[in-house]
């Protein structure tokens, strides 16, 4: 079958896209043809003979795929919160439908104001497009959940945990073994990586982590770390191409995050390893987790380091 992926173009590689491309490559080897589409195209969108979205796109774009053929995968909250995020300015989560109350309030409290209150705008019609796709898939029951709270068709909707890679990661190069704690992720405000610098600060100086991405807010936490005193405890590794690799010799992968993440990818690829985790009990990472991890209340750096001391004393 011809199949066409739609994943508009998008600056930091994250777990959306890295879900993407192994649910093409899986498709491929079952013998489909799968081809990447990151711009608008009625015509490509017509002959395809099955359209995957990736990343819910504005309702002006939505409107153009045929929804009989078409499986729209809402990764984030693009399709239920103005602001994309599923946090509030002042608080780490929502809970409340999409909709002129409260989101008026809250949709231009954010760097794009002008585009959250066009979005808000837009909801209602967003909302409707979804409901005629042929399907709607989340990749956690906690998602799920944020679809039904905003009226979209429980039949419709499909829950797909991602797919993990199979086989054992390539050994990193000599010399860069030794991993204490380990994140791994995109670095951004919601990430919580702050809250996991101030809990190094509190741990014994011999305890030191490895930062494993990048990202926007990555100045911001280069500078905590010095104010923090963390001098050579950290070190940045940048953007890798599997951080599965850097897991396997991990003594503890962390995942910090303070927003409701709607999996976490990481924590499932690191219990699937065989890896200690600690992660915040937000959202849908417990779901991820599977009971095999150790969960701390998110953004509370003192439960972090006391937890992260009971993994690695």
């Amino acid at each position: 079958m011809n199949i066409l992926f739609y994943l508009e173009g998008n600056r930091w590689w994250g777990g959306n896209e890295v879900l993407a491309g192994r649910q093409a490559a899986r498709l491929r080897a079952e013998g489909h043809e799968v081809v990447f589409l990151h711009r608008p195209d009625p015509e490509a969108f017509a002959q395809a003979g099955r359209i995957v979205v990736h990343k819910c796109p504005a309702a002006g774009v939505l409107a153009l795929f045929p929804p009989e053929k078409t499986d729209v995968w809402l990764h984030d909250y693009e399709a239920v919160c103005p602001r994309w995020h599923g946090y509030p300015p002042f608080r780490w989560s929502c809970n409340r439908a999409a909709g002129w109350w409260p989101c008026l309030f809250c949709a231009p409290v954010c760097r794009d104001w002008r585009g959250a209150l066009k979005r808000l705008s837009g909801q209602r019609r967003l909302l409707d497009l979804l409901r005629r796709m042929r399907r709607l898939v989340v990749i956690s029951h906690f998602m799920k959940g944020r679809l039904l709270a905003n009226g979209l068709p429980a039949d419709r909707i499909a829950v797909e945990p991602p797919e993990l890679p199979e086989g054992v990661p390539e050994p990193l190069p000599p010399g860069t073994e030794n991993i204490d704690l380990l994140y791994a992720g995109q670095l951004l405000r919601g990430k919580g990586v702050q809250v996991l610098l101030r809990a190094l600060a509190r741990l014994d100086p011999s305890h030191t982590l490895d930062v494993v991405g990048r990202g926007p807010h990555e100045g911001h936490l280069r500078a905590l770390a010095r104010r923090l005193g963390l001098g050579g405890r950290v070190r940045w590794r940048g953007w890798v191409a599997d951080a599965r690799s850097w897991m396997v010799p991990a003594a503890c992968v962390v995942l910090p995050s303070v927003w409701p993440e709607p999996y976490g990818l990481v924590a499932a690829e690191a219990v699937a390893l065989g890896r200690p985790v600690v992660a915040s009990a937000v959202g849908g990472i417990p779901e991820a987790c599977g009971g095999n991890a150790v969960l701390v209340p998110p953004g509370d750096a003192a439960a972090l380091a006391r937890a992260l001391e009971e993994v690695r004393p």
